[in-house]
């Protein structure tokens, strides 16, 4: 490796690899490889962020920015639940973004460095010309701007409360899930009235003040989970994150700063999952400096602005009663784990006071959003195809319906019990919980029946700081492809509605191109950590002992 910022170029391996005789790929791998032999790490890198500039700049930046503004002439002529909102060239920003990013962490892995310099440089340049870009293929943080109204101007509930009952407000039109609460906790509904307060009746900004608010959770989890990498005094911490470019602090900063999916999550879009980013990080780090409660209860905090997040408290607090305290015996153990459940059930108790008058209604969204799924998920996928199937052997398309929406449902909930219990077997046998935490994470982002790209945010913050393995591939596979690649066409809605065969085709091509990377990244990592497993050694002849059988 050169060393840091040189501007020597590194051919070593790359050339002899290039040259040797290996079957040719195609001429344009060949060209691709030759060019990269002839290029240093700093020069590689650069192209790489100047792909990702290019895809933001001229792909959304250009279209999108001039009408961002408009935001603010409320009450608009654009309602975003009829028509949606201008999405820019989304194709050719994914194609040329996730190709630069894609190409970045190849290389990386390849054993490139750019100087931490660059990385800074990069990841300031390319959030900066995010934050021009108006939200894009979410409306989310619109629904936000309504949950802080709500509060700061009309003094009422939010968890009692939804958009369609303030018809009369200039900011209607922009509002989104219009019949429907909030789905986060009280931590978030606080902030966000806060938000509101200080932005008056401003819509532009709000948003532009959730951008900012949002894109400094980023950045400050991306400090802190390089500060957990790299270990007190700034060191690498042998032992604990393994080896190679997982010990390295950049590995953070290229990984999320200049993902373009983080980009378009926080930046562009203004995402709460940043803060649940920022929470795990502090974690993280508390984790690492020895600070284990601490770790526990911004782990609960999590839970409290997203409910999914609940499993992963739960993980870490086994792994603190049983892998994190050697030698106790099992009564003491459970007591432990007792002991940490009771305590995040007061937290959760004392944060959901200042909306206790909501009663049930506190988690009534959470469930009504439950029943949604996403566009290609595999539970989908089965739910689709019970439905095109079951009417061929005499059952009613409606009742094939239900059947289909209930029986995926099920088998998603108990997929996801079933990864649970893996990794809770997995985690009390663990040195490190993070690797554990992150393989439930990906495989509940892979089952789950309804989920968006932005959710992947806190799996990159275990990625960042967990060794290079399956899930790390896939994860950073799944953050390429678990995004819209495609515009909203117009006038969508055909004449006849739907049937059950094209929305299982809908399905499939969803499910291809949304999940095809990852699960074939899964795989192939899978196929290749299986054939790593040595094989039993064979005793020579003459020794002593019985010879074993060859392992078939």
């Amino acid at each position: 490796m050169t060393p840091e910022g040189s501007g020597e170029p590194r051919r070593g391996a790359l050339e002899d690899r290039a040259g040797s005789g290996e079957p040719r790929r195609g001429a344009l791998a060949a060209r691709v490889r030759r060019w990269l032999a002839a290029r240093s790490d700093q020069q590689v890198f650069a192209a790489c962020l100047a792909g990702i500039a290019l895809a933001v700049g001229v792909f959304l930046v250009v279209p999108l920015a001039p009408l961002f503004a408009s935001i603010h002439q409320v009450p608009t002529k654009l309602d975003y639940n009829v028509i949606g909102k201008p999405e820019g060239v989304v194709t050719g920003f994914w194609l040329l973004a996730m190709g630069s990013f894609g190409c970045a962490v190849w290389q990386w892995r390849a054993g490139r460095r750019p100087s931490g310099r660059l990385l800074l440089v990069g990841a300031v340049l390319l959030t900066l010309i995010s934050l021009l870009v108006p939200p894009v293929a979410s409306e989310d943080v619109y629904a936000y701007s309504f949950y802080g109204k709500v509060q700061s101007t009309y003094h009422a509930n939010p968890y009692l409360s939804f958009p369609e009952q303030y018809s009369f407000d200039s900011w209607y039109h922009l509002w989104s899930w219009r019949l429907v609460g909030p789905v986060y906790g009280p931590p978030f509904l606080l902030l966000l009235r806060g938000v509101a307060a200080l932005t008056g009746p401003s819509l532009l900004a709000f948003v532009v003040a959730m951008k900012l608010l949002l894109v400094g959770a980023e950045l400050l989890a991306v400090w802190l989970l390089a500060r957990a990498v790299a270990g007190p005094g700034g060191r690498r911490e042998p032992g604990t994150l393994g080896t190679g470019e997982q010990g390295d602090p950049r590995w953070p900063v290229l990984l999320i700063a200049w993902n373009p999916m983080v980009l378009q999550a926080v930046a562009m879009s203004a995402h709460v999952d940043a803060l649940l980013l920022l929470l795990l990080a502090g974690a993280v780090l508390a984790h690492r400096r020895g600070r284990r409660l601490a770790a526990f209860l911004l782990l609960v905090l999590t839970f409290l602005v997203k409910v999914y997040m609940g499993p992963v408290a739960a993980l870490y607090a086994l792994w603190l009663a049983f892998a994190g305290t050697p030698g106790r015996p099992l009564g003491r153990r459970l007591v432990h784990v007792a002991g940490l459940g009771a305590l995040g059930t007061a937290v959760s108790a004392l944060t959901y006071l200042p909306y206790a008058g909501a009663g049930s209604r506190l988690f009534a969204s959470a469930l009504d959003v439950s029943d949604h799924f996403s566009t290609g998920s595999p539970p989908n996928l089965l739910r689709r195809a019970l439905a095109a199937v079951l009417p061929a052997f005499g059952v009613v398309d409606t009742t094939a319906a239900a059947i289909g929406n209930q029986v995926a449902r099920q088998a998603a909930v108990a997929a996801i019990l079933v990864a649970f219990a893996l990794a809770a077997r997995w985690v009390v046998r663990a040195a490190d919980p993070w690797p554990p935490v992150a393989g439930y994470f990906l495989a509940y982002l892979l089952l789950t029946p309804w989920v968006f790209y932005w959710h992947e945010l806190p799996l990159l913050g275990l990625v960042a700081v967990i060794p290079w393995g399956v899930t790390s591939l896939v994860a950073v596979v799944l953050s390429m492809t678990l995004v819209p690649l495609a515009p909203r066409m117009p006038g969508a809605v055909a004449a006849v509605g739907p049937t059950a065969a094209r929305e299982l085709g809908n399905t499939v091509v969803g499910l291809v191109g949304r999940y095809g990377g990852a699960l074939a990244a899964l795989w192939l990592g899978l196929a290749r950590r299986r054939r790593a497993v040595p094989r039993p050694a064979l005793r020579e002849p003459g020794r002593a002992g019985p010879a074993r059988a060859p392992v078939k």
